[in-house]
């Protein structure tokens, strides 16, 4: 099987010198442009396509790779199940929708051009979808494995609390858990289940939950310290 060659060339744009990766690509049917994280400009060239037509095609969207590569090592304060984790936006000019890839705790966005969407906004996105299988989930498994009759779980967005529970058996389960290590969720979704056997704060209900989670009284502390 053929490799595609890769090379790398240099040019001015606007007084700097950029350097960038060109790819010559046998499957491409037309130039495109890319930002990678790792490796910054990438410029997919198809067969037949000279390297002068792809330095007109770079300094006709000089604009546009500027202002993406200003924000090419875009890092933040970002949390999934306890850990950090590293989000990196790039942009390619021929996307239609944005794609969000998870592998060792390195979200990396993939985002059509002239985006607007922040890497913030799609991680919350992305952990939301995460949220709807995995609390579920879990919640259907913890209360089976210590007899709690439930009826549905709901994922939602509240801005104070990170659970509730209904006198119908319905517990709603708020996203942002997801930032938080396992032992955490456990604590928050084994509170709520005990809710549906007893509805309030007595001492018989701590207690209920204390013979579940023997330290939920240090998980409790850690959530509120957060």
């Amino acid at each position: 099987m053929k490799r595609n060659r890769i090379d790398y060339a240099k040019l001015f744009i606007n007084n700097n010198e950029l350097t960038y990766l060109i790819k010559h690509s046998s499957k491409a049917r037309y130039l495109r442009l890319q930002i990678n994280p790792s490796t910054g400009l990438e410029v997919i060239i198809p067969r037949g396509c000279k390297l002068e037509e792809a330095e007109k095609f770079i300094h006709k969207k000089q604009d546009w790779i500027l202002k993406h590569l200003k924000e090419l090592h875009l890092k933040a304060d970002f949390v999934y199940l306890g850990e950090k984790i590293e989000v990196r936006q790039k942009y390619d000019l021929f996307m239609q929708k944005h794609k969000i890839g998870f592998h060792k705790n390195r979200l990396l966005i993939e985002s059509p051009a002239g985006s607007t969407e922040s890497p913030k906004l799609l991680y919350n996105a992305w952990l939301k979808h995460r949220a709807k299988s995995y609390l579920p989930a879990l919640t259907e498994t913890l209360a089976l494995k210590y007899d709690f009759t439930l009826k549905k779980v709901r994922i939602r967005s509240q801005k104070t609390r990170w659970g509730s529970c209904s006198t119908s058996g319905n517990i709603s389960l708020n996203y942002r858990l997801m930032k938080h290590r396992k032992e955490i969720i456990d604590y928050v979704i084994i509170h709520e289940l005990c809710h549906l056997k007893e509805m309030n704060h007595s001492k018989k209900f701590w207690r209920l939950v204390e013979t579940i989670v023997p330290d939920y009284k240090l998980l409790k502390r850690e959530l509120k310290s957060q």
